[in-house]
């Protein structure tokens, strides 16, 4: 028996396949995502596996996370990083780090507007902002790196079930 706080969940789409998976505690299922993951509606959340450590859940989140894919390697998934360090509870920067960002931020000036405005979350409008700015965005030459990586690979079981499901809805 564990006497964890964490759990795994996912958000479903409207044909009942996931599209982002998380690790979280308490009410982390129910809070935005944005701008990148849109908030589906309740009985599109669902907790996958519950009363886990952090460990395990992490562990756990990883598995679906390859199971499925993410769209930027192919599957399915919006999830955008897929290593622990960004969302580890009590996570701390290396000192080297730290120091690469305070050279980075020196010089800046911040008047106590744009503190404030930091530490608002998006509004709807910003996120859409955003997004438009990057759909313009010209090709690196990421894309064909991508793709060029991603030739020859097999698709996974819940990719190909996935692009089945578009051809037959593009048939009807």
């Amino acid at each position: 028996m564990s006497n964890g706080i964490f759990y795994v969940y996912q958000y479903l789409d409207s044909n009942g396949l996931p599209y982002y998976i998380g690790k979280g505690s308490f009410n982390r299922i129910n809070e935005s995502h944005l701008p990148w993951v849109i908030l589906p509606s309740k009985e599109n959340r669902q907790i996958v596996k519950a009363d886990m450590t952090e460990k395990d859940a992490f562990d756990f989140e990883i598995k679906l996370i390859k199971q499925y894919g993410r769209k930027i390697d192919g599957g399915i998934l919006e999830n955008k990083k897929i290593s622990r360090w960004v969302a580890q509870a009590g996570w701390v920067h290396s000192a080297s780090t730290k120091q690469i960002i305070s050279e980075k931020n020196t010089g800046k000036i911040r008047t106590e507007e744009h503190k404030v405005n930091y530490r608002k979350p998006k509004t709807a409008e910003h996120a859409e902002n955003i997004k438009k700015a990057n759909l313009g965005r010209k090709d690196d030459g990421r894309y064909l790196k991508t793709s060029q990586t991603m030739k020859g690979r097999p698709w996974s079981e819940a990719r190909r079930l996935a692009q089945q499901q578009k051809q037959v809805s593009k048939e009807l």
